[in-house]
């Protein structure tokens, strides 16, 4: 057998008509904060979608991102170069060099999939909102600018103890590296070139024998001082 409805509480009519003053007249008796921008910035999400960071040192131009974007409002312009083998004996190997990365923000809808279809971490999301122009044209960024904005980009969550280094860290940190030996290479050889420009300059030892600083003649096999004969009294004596 079915249970009976329990039943139904009558409403009283204007009943959500004096709820709604009643919210509205709360609401109006409470001070009004204002945030004074630009005076004072508002507190944003650390992953607050501003702007695009480029890395560039982790960009391979592989064009990922321009053919993955919706609104095509990527430009990648690139050329190659032959590097030399690493041993002796190996082969030539060429590479993309990057020499333009232009984001236009006046068609990107910050759908973040360049973000996240690039392989060597390259782009990230940077909370930096403040780059209105007052002509349209002026809101595509070059590569410049897109790395200014780099340095915007909060620092990534904590990771556990045992973790892998972040990519970038260990991308910038090999740069360092790599930049911080070629310098001191340069500092040897520029203090070898100088030791031995200072030996040219110096003067050849003279051949056969060294005479000491009293006229005294030396060995010249062994360097002691040769003893000294003694005088004889007839030659003094004549």
């Amino acid at each position: 057998m079915a249970e009976p409805l329990p039943p139904t509480r009558s409403r009283i009519p204007g009943s959500g008509l004096a709820k709604g003053l009643a919210v509205t007249l709360r609401t109006m008796t409470k001070k009004t904060v204002t945030a004074q921008y630009p005076d004072a910035q508002p507190e944003l999400p650390p992953r607050s979608r501003g702007v695009i960071g480029l890395f560039e040192e982790n960009c391979t131009v592989c064009m990922l991102c321009a053919r993955e974007c919706p609104d095509w409002c990527i430009y990648i312009d690139s050329h190659k170069e032959t590097v030399p083998p690493a041993a002796p004996g190996g082969r030539e190997r060429s590479r993309n060099v990057l020499d333009r990365f232009a984001i236009d923000f006046s068609l990107c809808m910050y759908c973040g999939i360049c973000i996240e279809v690039c392989p060597f971490d390259a782009l990230f999301w940077s909370p930096e909102f403040e780059y209105a122009e007052t002509d349209i044209h002026e809101l595509t960024h070059e590569r410049d600018k897109l790395r200014e904005w780099m340095w915007t980009v909060p620092a990534p969550p904590a990771l556990d103890p045992g973790a892998e280094e972040p990519k970038e860290l260990a991308a910038a940190r090999k740069t360092a590296d790599k930049l911080a030996a070629e310098a001191a290479t340069a500092a040897e050889a520029a203090e070898l070139a100088a030791q031995t420009a200072e030996q040219a300059t110096q003067p050849e030892p003279p051949a056969g024998g060294t005479t000491t600083t009293t006229g005294t003649p030396t060995d010249p096999t062994t360097g002691t001082p040769e003893p000294s004969k003694p005088s004889d009294p007839q030659d003094g004596a004549s």
